[in-house]
């Protein structure tokens, strides 16, 4: 695949990570209602990234920033071959921003525990967080190709 023919793959993927972040907030928010998630992870990881002395973030700002992610990993995901983008694939991808951001680079900005330390609670709904948005995003792919995108029949990867 050259460089000029994986733009509308990115392109794609970054929509449907956009799609996927969707719901994969609801789910976020779900934990907050039920009291499992008192503060919403995307803040607190951001509030982390901003120089020392910075004005904590707002909410807008927290969202977008957490929409941004969701669209570049799903720009990452459209570069995947084509059976890696199948919904198992997609669950796995999932699983496994959880892990390289909860168990890895989270924890290192101070951000959070890792997630073996963490509370079960936050733990559990961040996983199913994670699982929701690979699995919408690999559906969203899917359905994107069959409506003439890459990734189907005809695709290079």
């Amino acid at each position: 695949m050259t460089r000029r023919s994986r733009l509308p793959a990115v392109v794609a993927g970054g929509v449907g990570g956009l799609i996927a972040t969707g719901p994969m907030s609801a789910v976020l928010g779900l934990g907050g209602l039920l009291h499992l998630l008192p503060e919403q992870p995307p803040r607190r990881i951001l509030e982390h990234l901003l120089p020392a002395g910075a004005p904590a973030p707002s909410r807008p700002l927290a969202v977008l920033a957490h929409i941004g992610y969701g669209a570049a990993a799903g720009s990452a995901f459209a570069l995947l071959p084509r059976r890696a983008r199948r919904p198992a694939g997609g669950l796995l991808f999932g699983l496994l921003l959880w892990a390289a951001g909860y168990e890895g680079w989270v924890p290192a900005i101070g951000a959070l525990p890792p997630a073996h330390r963490d509370r079960r609670d936050r733990v559990l709904t961040m996983i199913a967080a994670h699982a929701m948005y690979g699995t919408v995003l690999s559906r969203t792919l899917a359905g994107h190709a069959g409506r003439g995108g890459r990734g189907r029949r005809g695709a290079t990867a």
